[in-house]
């Protein structure tokens, strides 16, 4: 992904996107996989923004065990809430999960205009404050997957939340992953989807991509 088609330079010219560059002191950077990008507890002072590859972020309990992780894709960001609330350490990981480029924002240049008045520095405010709208509303759609019953309900509202117009869900994570936002096991989850597709309500096309067969059953399961 280029940095033209990142949301935070949205109606933003060239000239615009290169002096908003320049005001936020904003630098690219190449992770290795594996490789932290910030651990639990360092101090926030930047804002991410994913131009390559993919970023895991989770969170370590006291005993070690990872206890809430997600996957973030090109175009996503990471990092806004300690930023923002001024809290003085990350209360999560962040590890490239493979290679990957990320564009570095200064806290500095969000702490409202610049000196020079920019015109440009005020959209990518605006344009930032859609981006956390667009990921409240995100985090309201799980919220509303992970409290719409048991398993099997959780498993159905997740597929019409994410079903394309031909009924098929395209996986962006893997079971594991999976069964980590839908606050299950991976048996248990790996168990549910054979039992829905033995039913005939949706079919496992392949480990990225389920097919709903029977539309109306599975949105029964919510009703």
């Amino acid at each position: 992904m280029t940095l033209q088609k990142l949301q935070i330079f949205r109606d933003l010219t060239e000239e615009e996107m290169q002096k908003s560059l320049v005001c936020s002191q904003a630098v690219t950077r190449t992770y290795q996989k594996n490789e932290y990008i910030f651990r639990q507890e360092d101090r926030p002072q930047k804002l991410y923004f994913i131009l390559e590859g993919e970023v895991e972020v989770g969170s370590i309990n006291l005993n070690g065990k990872i206890t809430r992780m997600s996957m973030l894709a090109e175009g996503e960001y990471f990092g806004e809430v300690e930023l923002f609330l001024r809290q003085p350490g990350y209360s999560c990981y962040a590890r490239a999960r493979k290679k990957a480029t990320l564009l570095e924002v200064s806290q500095n240049f969000f702490g409202g205009r610049c000196e020079r008045n920019c015109v440009h520095h005020s959209k990518v405010i605006f344009n930032m404050l859609q981006l956390f709208a667009e990921k409240v509303d995100k985090n309201n759609h799980q919220i509303e997957v992970l409290t719409s019953g048991n398993l099997r309900q959780r498993i159905c509202a997740f597929l019409l939340e994410n079903c394309n117009s031909d009924y098929s869900v395209t996986l962006h994570m893997n079971r594991e992953e999976l069964a980590s936002y839908l606050n299950a096991t991976r048996p248990s989850l790996s168990r549910m989807l054979v039992a829905l597709q033995d039913e005939g309500l949706i079919r496992l096309s392949s480990r990225n991509k389920i097919q709903i067969l029977d539309y109306d059953k599975v949105s029964g399961e919510n009703g």
